[in-house]
This record gives C-alpha cells, sequence and structure tokens, in this order.
C-alpha cells in the first residue's frame, strides 16, 4: 500500500492546487511536465522533440515564423512543409538519448537553456529544422 500511496502523492504533485504559490515560470515548466505520461521514467535522460524539415534556413524561418503567429499550428506545418518521414506524425520524434541525433540537433536538444515548447532554428547535414523541445531529459 506504500508503493501506491507513492504514486498518488506523485500524481497530486503536479496539480495546478499543488503548484500555488510557485513563481510563474517555474509554475508553467513543472505544469508542463504534468502531461508526462506513466511510464516516463523508462525515458528518464532522454529528450523528446518534434521537427519540421525543410531544405534551407530561410524556408525554416518562414513556417517558424507562421506557427509562431498562430496562422498554422506545429503538427499542420510539419505534415505540409516536412520532408522528413516524421511529418505523418506531426514531426514527432519521440524521445532519444544524448548523441542519438546529429550534432547541432542534438546539442540544441540537450542544451540546459533550451525551454521546453518553444521553437528553435537548426541546420544541419540534412538540412534545416524548425525544433519544438517537448521534453526535458
Amino acid at each position: 500500500s506504500f508503493g501506491i500511496l507513492m504514486i498518488f502523492a506523485a500524481g497530486t504533485a503536479f496539480t495546478p492546487a499543488g503548484l500555488a504559490g510557485l513563481p510563474a515560470q517555474r509554475t508553467a515548466a513543472r505544469h508542463a511536465s504534468a502531461r508526462a505520461g506513466v511510464f516516463d521514467f523508462l525515458a528518464f535522460g532522454k529528450a523528446g522533440a518534434s521537427h519540421i524539415l525543410v531544405s534551407d534556413n530561410a524556408r525554416a524561418q518562414r513556417i517558424k515564423a507562421q506557427i509562431e503567429a498562430g496562422q498554422v499550428n506545429f503538427a499542420d506545418a510539419a505534415r505540409e512543409f516536412s520532408t522528413c518521414p516524421s511529418g505523418a506524425k506531426g514531426g514527432d520524434l519521440g524521445t532519444f538519448g544524448p548523441g542519438q541525433m546529429v550534432g547541432a540537433f542534438n546539442d540544441y536538444c540537450f542544451d540546459p537553456d533550451t525551454v521546453v515548447g518553444e521553437l528553435g532554428l537548426v541546420k544541419t547535414k540534412f538540412g534545416s529544422h524548425v525544433i519544438k523541445l517537448t521534453k526535458k531529459p
């Protein structure tokens, strides 16, 4: 019964009521992780990301601007514009460990300053990526 109590306690620790009084940025960051699944402990130390791969940086910047302006959502933009097979899944790459992605992409996702949910641009040998980090390691 202690294990059940621990799971229940962990589940309630991330409710908005449980976050009352925390600074807004920390509250938002912790609330974003409230969407974590029951088995996320299996991805410990891994990052999660979605991306849109296009041929050039100018096109990536235009797509990023459209998403940030609310003209299109990320998943729809990935389905429409991405040249990567992950585009069919809205750009979702799932989770991955350090070193599993190409250099600049990996560095962006594992940078402690990269914020979950914000969009970034990265150029690799495959092209230009609009990246949205979905899970911090």
